[in-house]
């Protein structure tokens, strides 16, 4: 005498059901999939968006600190671009935070952001505070220490040459190089990883 379980496995051993029930599976698990890959996809796309967005943000404020220095136009005023672009970098930390950890799933990438920030800040603000009279000496010596401060807290390999460029826009350039060097290795470390 047949159970229920055996009448069960007899009527699911037929052909049409049997195919059925592969069309069905097979169906759901394609479904399943694209709407994976989907999300995935969408993930990738916002984070390249991020890393787009974050890259032009550096890029325009730094290129702004790179013209103040070639033509040693020191004195910054506080409606200029520079400090336009600078404050845009603080105002996105919040955003750049958030995006970073849900789309690269990365504390690092928003912590080095803000270390880029506040690092461009106190370029603009040493660069503010030069008069027309100032102690060069004592200026290329404060511009050093803050080189070997960044440099301790962001070991890197640092470029061995520089653009000649008389004092203190020499010692300017080398620190604006060492920002503009580690915003691009993060910034191609995370697409290297993004589009893999």
């Amino acid at each position: 005498m047949l159970t229920t379980i055996d009448h069960l496995l007899v009527f699911l051993s037929r052909p049409v059901v049997l195919s059925a029930l592969t069309l069905a599976f097979g169906s759901y698990l394609l479904t399943r999939f694209t709407e994976r890959r989907a999300k995935r996809d969408k993930i990738r796309e916002k984070a390249l968006q991020l890393l787009e967005d974050v890259g032009n943000e550096l890029n325009s404020v730094i290129s702004i600190i790179y013209g103040h220095i070639r033509t040693s136009q020191f004195e910054i005023q506080k409606d200029s671009p520079v400090n336009e672009k600078r404050s845009g970098l603080f105002i996105k930390r919040f955003s750049v935070r958030i995006r970073s950890q849900v789309f690269l799933e990365s504390d690092e990438f928003w912590q080095r952001y803000d270390q880029l920030t506040f690092e461009i800040d106190k370029i603009v603000r040493l660069m503010g505070t030069l008069s027309a009279n100032y102690d060069l000496a004592e200026v290329a010596e404060r511009i050093k220490q803050h080189q070997m401060r960044f440099a301790a807290s962001w070991p890197f390999d640092e470029r061995s040459t520089h653009s000649k460029y008389p004092p203190p826009s020499d010692e300017l350039v080398i620190w604006a190089d060492m920002v503009w060097d580690r915003s691009v290795s993060l910034l191609t470390s995370n697409l290297n990883s993004v589009v893999r």
